[in-house]
């Protein structure tokens, strides 16, 4: 009996070790990581100037993600199969404390793929979903659990979404709450989410209530990854304020690359505000066909948007493109700021009336955009394009035993024999 005890005092022990040598493992690769940035941001501001901060490269996390999953990825057992189909294996990152490392390998995706090799991707795969599950049976209650949000938001998965809602509505921890709230807010932008909301409205107002949840919930140090969680709220308050479809479109006060100032969008006419640069080869290509695109959708006024730069930089530019003319933004950047521009190149379609109709990349979705927004102009130049008439002679009538018509006798020439049918 005593020799029983004893040895299932020591299975318990060694147990225990494995489980804190795991979770420990999991902490010292997390600690050199931090320490890392710790490295790198003193670099950054130990540099003597911007070229030399531009040659500082931050951490990638490849060489610590083989060291977290590890730790993480040992098998801890089975379960039941959520269908009842049989047994399902059981893995350290199911556990509480493994959390921390889950939020790590949520925020540096590249990192954790670069894990597997080619071989290993349906390995990857897999994983990847065992994740989720273990998001949405154990951690969705962890106090901490507000970590992974910025990373979820960042999904277009409606799987996603309805975990985001599960830590909101079961969670204990108000700033879980708060960042489960403003990640739900960030993913009804996205219309794969928007549409299980039913309608364009009711998800706007979700966005709405949602993100005024988030200021409610959260504290002075809440954090919404990186950044302090009211000031990524108050940007989607600016956004759903002025940048959606249906808002009144921010004016903006440039020059063109003549100096001239002007003031965007003209009101009473169809704007499209093209964010680019020379060296982005698809807004340059858009902006070569500007003419065909104008002709193709009558009404529209095209205004082009550069970065600032010298206006004899941007005019050799212009030339070698074969571009007429362009805005250029200040040396601010006022003009994306004002439309949150993060992408080259952007589109802002904006109506007669001044409010937004689209506001993205211009792909299908703008196309679809123009073409709703013309088309009464449309039709209004077809009909008002002049009409061809051809005219034809009035035939004339044979009289009764005629065979040509009275006034047109047959010519004296003889009519030419039949051509030989060439052979192929």
């Amino acid at each position: 009996m005593r020799t029983m005890r004893k040895t299932l005092a020591t299975a318990a022990i060694s147990l225990l070790a494995t489980v804190m040598a795991t979770e420990e493992a999991m902490q010292q690769a997390l600690g050199t990581w931090n320490q890392q940035v710790a490295d790198y941001e003193a670099a950054l501001r130990d540099a003597p100037s911007d070229e030399a901060k531009a040659a500082i490269s931050p951490p990638d996390g490849r060489d610590i993600a083989p060291m977290l999953w590890q730790s993480l990825s040992g098998k801890t057992g089975t379960r039941k199969a959520p269908r009842g189909n049989g047994r399902i294996p059981t893995f350290e990152f199911e556990n509480t404390w493994a959390l921390p490392g889950i939020i790590w390998i949520l925020e540096h995706p590249q990192a954790f793929t670069a894990a597997f090799t080619d071989e290993e991707q349906a390995q990857l795969t897999y994983f990847g979903k065992a994740i989720v599950d273990s998001l949405e049976r154990v951690h969705f209650s962890h106090p901490d659990v507000g970590g992974i949000c910025p990373s979820i938001s960042a999904s277009s998965s409606v799987r996603e979404y309805e975990l985001l809602q599960k830590i909101y509505q079961r969670n204990q921890n108000r700033e879980a709450r708060a960042c489960a709230a403003l990640g739900m807010s960030l993913m009804l932008n996205n219309p794969m989410v928007c549409s299980i909301e039913g309608s364009d409205s009711m998800a706007r107002a979700k966005r709405l209530y949602y993100l005024k949840q988030s200021i409610l919930l959260s504290g002075k140090e809440t954090k919404f990854g990186r950044q302090a969680l009211t000031e990524v709220a108050m940007e989607q308050a600016y956004f759903l304020r002025h940048l959606i479809p249906g808002s009144i479109a921010p004016q903006l006060h440039l020059k063109d690359t003549k100096g001239i100032a002007h003031t965007l969008p003209e009101t009473g006419t169809l704007n499209l505000l093209v964010f680019w640069t020379p060296a982005d080869p698809i807004g340059a290509a858009m902006l070569k066909d500007s003419a065909k695109l104008a002709a193709r959708y009558p009404g529209l006024k095209i205004c082009p948007i550069m970065p600032h730069a010298p206006q004899d930089v941007q005019q050799k530019a212009l030339e070698e493109l074969g571009i007429e003319e362009s805005y250029t933004d200040d040396d601010k950047g006022n003009a994306s700021r004002t439309y949150r521009i993060s992408l080259i190149p952007s589109t802002i379609l904006i109506g007669k009336d001044s409010r937004i109709i689209y506001g993205g990349a211009p792909d299908m979705k703008l196309q679809a955009a123009l073409e709703k927004a013309t088309v009464q102009e449309r039709q209004d130049s077809k009909a008002n394009r002049p009409s061809i008439t051809i005219e034809h002679d009035t035939p004339a009538i044979l009289q009764p035993g005629a065979t040509t018509p009275a006034d047109k006798p047959l010519p004296d020439s003889k009519v030419p024999e039949l051509r030989e049918m060439p052979e192929f």
